[in-house]
């Protein structure tokens, strides 16, 4: 399965890896540190109360098992936070959410979250319940049979949260686009049937989902209704990832838009086939090669893009072809210029606008909160702040 990797990055100072800079004189944004001590963060959303809240995908747990991919383990370790933006603390809203590690994949737990408005949130856990069919407790832990029925009750759901931490299941994302994968998977993906809901757009009564996995575009209005209304065929072969892995979707200038782990932003016009935006600087080089969040301003029609890393090919972790601290948080203004705002992050990941114009990205969105034998999450995850 598709998964956003935790690859171990070479040591980098803090400093460095906050420095805003941009490929134009003049547009960078400051960038400022908010937050650390994230496990895995990942998307971000500010609720009704203009708390920013963010979702950490967690560091698996202890029950394991193998599986093609390397060691598979699970846990309950992924959780959603509220953050206080004038002291940087954290504190759990919504805790033991489903988390999946696998050595080669890396840790997905809940991933992608949004506001629903009046004092809802929604948000979509990773992977899907037919995954762990052939699971088992056998040698594992004393916890590992009541931890995997939460599991298989919690893949791959849009669910609804609130402020005060109450959280209910709404849909069964994941398990709706595995079974869709599985009789057009030859047509949209390079790999095995299978599910990854990651990216979330609220809508009144519903929300819209990518799936990373599926490489998928859901609706989901009313009780549980859920239908593919676009799905992305690979794009050429010998890029990274090998499949398209849509990530994020958001609306602006009154069409649908998204964006995806292969390097493209894409419309989505009213057909199945969604059409490539460019997203490039004036040599038109291609500022986006790994995106994995994504936003937009309905003052300006601006659509702000997190591209993850920075260089074609996978997340080299050392080395000369290291990708450490080539992230970035990419503008394609209205008019289709695109600038660089901040560059030179550490595996940025998702994003979100503030009412000011500003906005807040997770970074070190690889890192868990404590624990990892790198020096450069030593802080754990991170939120930076960027503005003009």
């Amino acid at each position: 399965m598709k998964r956003l990797a935790q690859f171990a990055l070479a040591a980098l100072a803090l400093a460095a890896l906050l420095a805003g800079r941009s490929t134009a004189a003049g547009n960078a944004w400051t960038v400022a540190p908010v937050s650390s001590g994230l496990d895995n963060p990942r998307g971000l959303v500010f609720e009704a109360h203009r708390t920013l809240v963010v979702a950490e995908a967690g560091h698996g747990g202890d029950s394991c098992n193998p599986s093609p991919g390397g060691t598979f383990c699970i846990g309950l370790t992924s959780q959603i936070s509220q953050v206080d933006l004038s002291t940087g603390t954290h504190t759990p809203l919504v805790t033991g959410l489903y988390s999946r590690s696998v050595a080669t994949e890396g840790i997905t737990g809940i991933d992608g979250i949004a506001t629903w408005g009046g004092g809802r949130l929604a948000g979509v856990i990773t992977s899907y319940p037919q995954e762990l069919d052939s699971w088992s407790c056998a040698g594992q832990p004393d916890d590992c049979a009541s931890t995997l029925a939460a599991a298989r009750e919690q893949a791959g759901q849009l669910i609804q949260f609130t402020a005060g931490g109450n959280w209910k299941r709404v849909a069964g994302v994941g398990s709706h686009d595995y079974q869709w994968a599985l009789a057009n998977h030859h047509a949209y993906s390079t790999e095995p049937a299978n599910a990854n809901p990651y990216g979330i757009y609220a809508l009144p009564g519903g929300a819209l989902v990518a799936d990373a996995g599926a490489n998928t575009l859901d609706a989901v209005l009313g009780d549980r209704l859920t239908w593919i209304i676009s799905a992305f065929p690979p794009p050429a072969p010998g890029g990274f990832p090998a499949d398209t892995v849509p990530t994020c979707v958001t609306f602006s200038r009154g069409s649908l838009y998204g964006a995806s782990l292969s390097g493209h932003l894409w419309k989505l016009g009213g057909g199945f086939i969604p059409t490539d935006v460019p997203v490039e600087d004036g040599n038109g080089k291609s500022l986006i090669h790994h995106v994995t969040g994504c936003t937009s301003d309905p003052k300006t029609g601006a659509i702000y893009l997190v591209d993850m890393w920075g260089t074609p090919g996978p997340p080299v972790p050392a080395g000369p072809q290291s990708t450490a601290g080539t992230g970035s948080v990419v503008e394609l203004a209205r008019n289709g210029t695109a600038t660089v705002l901040a560059s030179g992050l550490n595996f940025p990941n998702g994003i979100a606008l503030a009412t000011d114009g500003s906005l807040y990205v997770t970074v070190d969105s690889t890192c868990p909160a404590t624990g990892s034998p790198f020096p450069y999450c030593a802080a754990g995850g991170q939120i930076i702040h960027l503005q003009p």
